[in-house]
């Protein structure tokens, strides 16, 4: 296994875990998703991409196979963000698999809910394959800090899925107007018990420097 994996002693896993648990409330509930595969923009103007070994993600008894993170691409072009999350082969289950991607904006770790010394969410976008479209949430730091939601709901982009991968689109607009240039963190995780966000794989890994668009 590569890259440093979190324990629920880790003051790292408890911040991310409570970031996860945040974005996690605020699902809709509604059913959909295309059958087409998704594909990142021909030419973009800002892009990112990163990549996570196979094979590195945590293990639950409840889950027989988890849910494990091997790339993703952003990109920014005519003002929105498209990201292309990819999975190890099989352990994409359309049915449990979620994806909470925290985005710092203003590329400012100071500011939004701070995940170790290197981000600071100021959105957060929430992917489930039984919804229709992405869940935006924006950071609420207030509310963090008198320990209630990290984050509140702001509105939503679409979704789309294949085999293997899933895909938001997100207008800029929705994320407070941002330029596009912003780092992000990716992470996979299940419900696995009522109220119970399991956080299973990062990208890329905690020990590493978020992704950044550029």
């Amino acid at each position: 296994m590569s890259g440093r994996k979190l324990t629920g002693s880790d003051p790292l896993a408890r911040e991310c875990r409570r970031a996860v648990v945040a974005a996690a409330a605020i699902i809709a509930a509604a059913c959909g998703g295309s059958q087409s595969a998704p594909t990142a923009p021909a030419s973009t103007t800002l892009r990112a991409d990163v990549t996570d070994p196979v094979g590195d993600t945590l293990s639950d008894p409840r889950l027989p196979v988890a849910p494990d993170l091997v790339h993703a691409t952003a990109t920014v072009e005519n003002g929105s963000l498209t990201l292309v999350v990819s999975f190890a082969p099989g352990t994409f289950d359309r049915q449990t698999t979620r994806l909470a991607v925290l985005l710092d904006t203003d590329q400012n770790p100071a500011t939004g809910i701070r995940q170790g010394t290197t981000l600071g969410a100021d959105f957060a976008l929430d992917l489930f394959a039984p919804n229709n479209q992405t869940t935006i949430t924006k950071a609420d730091e207030a509310g963090c800090a008198a320990r209630q939601s990290c984050f509140v709901n702001s509105g939503s982009g679409t979704l789309t899925l294949a085999a293997d991968a899933m895909q938001a689109v997100i207008p800029l607009s929705a994320l407070g107007n941002t330029s596009g240039r912003m780092t992000f963190f990716v992470n996979s995780y299940v419900i696995v018990a009522a109220l119970t966000p399991t956080p299973f794989d990062w990208l890329p890994d905690t020990n590493l420097a978020p992704a950044r668009t550029q």
